[in-house]
Parts: C-alpha cells; structure tokens; sequence
C-alpha cells in the first residue's frame, strides 16, 4: 500500500528525529455516498450545502498532505458554505456523522464573515463505521473588525481517520479562534495555517485531547505574521494512555514588516503510563526585530505528590487521575461555548478514562 505524507514541517530538521512529518497508509475514496448534514441557525445568517469546489484560490496552501487537498477541493458530499453580511451577529450549529452507510465524509465548510460582524460556528462529529473517513477542509475569511469562533468537538469511533484542514484570512483587526476537544478516532490529523497579513490581527487556537490505545493525534500549525500589532496564541493540552502517539508541530513565522507582533505557543502532554509516545516541536521563525515570541512544551507523568494527596483525600488512583486530568483540559473545554458541546466533551473524556482504569492503563 501506498504512503501518504501528513503536515510536513515548514522548516524540515534532521530526518534521523522522524518529526518533518507524519506518513501513513494512503487509504484511496472510490465512492462517496450522498449525506445530509445536520444544521441549525440562528441569527442574520445563510448555512447551506453545495456541490463542488466553492473556494477561491488558496494560494501556497499545502494542506493535511497533497492527496487529502486535492479530495476536499473536488467538492465531496458533505459541503456547506456559511455567509454572515456586515454588521451581523449569528451562530450556526453542523453535525458531521460517519455511519455504515456512509462511511466516507469529504468536504468543504466555507465561513465567510463580513466587516464587522460575528459568528460562532459550532461542529460535532460522531459516529462510526468500518474504514471511516472524514477530511474536511475549512476556510474562514474574516474581513475588517469580524470576530469568528469555530467550536469543534469530535468524538468518532476507533475506526475513523479524521482529517481536519484550515485556512484562515483576516482583515484588519479581525481575529479568528479556534476551539477543539479531540477525544474519538483511530488517527487524527489537523493542519491549521492562519495568514495575519494585516494589522492588529488576532488569531487563537485552543485544542484538548485524549487518546488511548493506539490511537494517533497529530496538530500541525503555521502562523505567518505580515501585519503589525498582531496577536498569535497557541495552545494543545492533553493526556495519553494505552500506546498512544501525539506530535505537535507549532511555527509562528515573524515575517518582515509585522512589527510589534506578539506570538505564544505552548504544548502540554500528561503521560498516563509506559508505552506512550509523545513529540513535541514548537518553531518560532523570524525576520523581524520588533517583536515577541514565545514557545514552550511540557510532558511527563502524573505528579505522585498530587497523586497521593487527592488519594489520602478518598479517591481511588483511577478517580484521581481523573480529577488531574480533567483539572488539565477543563479551561479548553470551557471555551466552547456550547453546554451540549461542552456536556458531549466531558462524558467522552471521563467515559474513556473510565475504560482505561479497567484495563489497568
């Protein structure tokens, strides 16, 4: 079978470290079978399905890999395009559901947010099926003073690759966050590039995730900084069980011009037990001297002190363990936004926990 090559590092280091990128099974998409998407609106808004490619030209965007980029912008089955006008506030909420009926879910969701406005875009994903497929590519446009939030929680079956592709553009003064609890799926791949092209944007990621058995998460991110007085803030913060991989892949690029920019990025891993796998490479690239950068990464075990003492307080290791963890990603999964969401996220996380104590992870 063929490879496939996943959120290639921008600036590749030395091959013998295995992290300029991430290679998996090609698995081809001989059929995609229709589907209809879940979604609900509410305010000055317009949310619907289409067909094909209704994206402009991404320029030297690369994508999740070459061969999930080239899928998404055929069109697929599972399309929608979300328009705000000027001025507008409004919220919209889609459910992506992967079944054995229909396995496979590619697609665009095209977010287009007018001077001014603000919009709150809420996703869930669920769902299983043999040989499961989602790879959606987003694209925000967020024009002069919009504000635009995209809430993701996502929690398919071990049995779905989930690939998760952005572009965001903004105006000036415009900012764009992003928040995600990545709890279900066999393999997960998301690659965020947000061009700050103009002055005083903001943009804001904040992701949580949990894995188990062996499941794969991997986040690549790409920040181009042109515009003055921007604002980057970058956060992933987790914890692994079972023979679980995670690999972060954060660059913040300080380009010529953005002066007085401000970019952090920060990676967080709690490792539950032995045979866990985490990689960590927070870049900060620069071409300007008039600027702020930060980048930090931590990972190791459950502190025993805290451990203990939780346990001393009557918990079971298992109980505590929870509480440490929870305590780790709550501020993520309290940004969504949505208390369904929110509520969705919590039981995923404590369900899988659960299941982890009893098998003794």
């Amino acid at each position: 079978m063929s490879k496939e090559q996943f959120n290639e590092l921008p600036r590749p280091t030395f091959r013998w470290m295995k992290v300029n990128h991430l290679e998996l099974d090609q698995e081809p998409v001989q059929e995609l079978k229709p589907v209809e998407l879940v979604i609900r609106k509410e305010g000055q808004v317009e949310a619907e399905p289409y067909q094909g490619n209704a994206l402009p030209d991404l320029g030297d965007f690369q994508g999740a890999s070459k061969e999930s980029l080239e899928l998404a912008l055929k069109g697929g089955n599972a399309s929608c395009a979300v328009t705000v006008p000027e001025g507008a506030e409004a919220s919209v909420w889609i459910t992506y559901t992967v079944s054995e009926t229909v396995p496979k879910l590619v697609g665009q969701l095209k977010v287009t947010a007018g001077k001014g406005s603000k919009v709150q875009v809420y996703e869930l994903f669920d769902g299983d099926a043999e040989n499961g497929l989602v790879d959606l590519l987003q694209y925000v446009d967020a024009g002069e003073g919009a504000q635009v939030q995209i809430s993701k929680v996502q929690v398919h079956g071990d049995r779905v690759r989930h690939i998760d592709a952005r572009l965001v553009r903004e105006g000036k003064e415009a900012s764009v966050k992003f928040v995600s609890a990545e709890v279900g799926g066999r393999q997960n791949v998301v690659n965020v590039v947000a061009k700050l092209d103009h002055d005083e944007a903001e943009f804001d990621s904040a992701s949580m995730y949990l894995g188990d058995k062996d499941q794969l998460f991997d986040y690549s991110y790409l920040v181009p900084t042109r515009g003055c007085k921007t604002g980057t803030n970058i956060l992933t913060t987790g914890a692994l069980m079972g023979t679980s991989k995670k690999y972060f892949r954060g660059t913040i690029d300080f380009l010529r011009g953005g002066k007085k920019a401000v970019g952090d990025e920060s990676d967080v891993c709690l490792l539950l037990n032995k045979g866990v796998h985490s990689i960590s490479v927070p870049l900060l690239l620069c071409k300007e001297d008039d600027v702020v950068g930060n980048h930090a990464s931590s990972s190791g075990q459950i502190d025993k002190d805290m451990l203990f003492y939780l346990m001393s307080r009557g918990f079971d290791e298992a109980g505590a363990q929870l509480i440490i963890v929870e305590s780790n990603i709550r501020p993520v999964i309290d940004r969504l936004g949505d208390s369904e969401l929110e509520d969705k996220a919590l039981q995923a996380v404590r369900s899988k926990m659960q299941q982890g104590s009893r098998k003794g992870n």
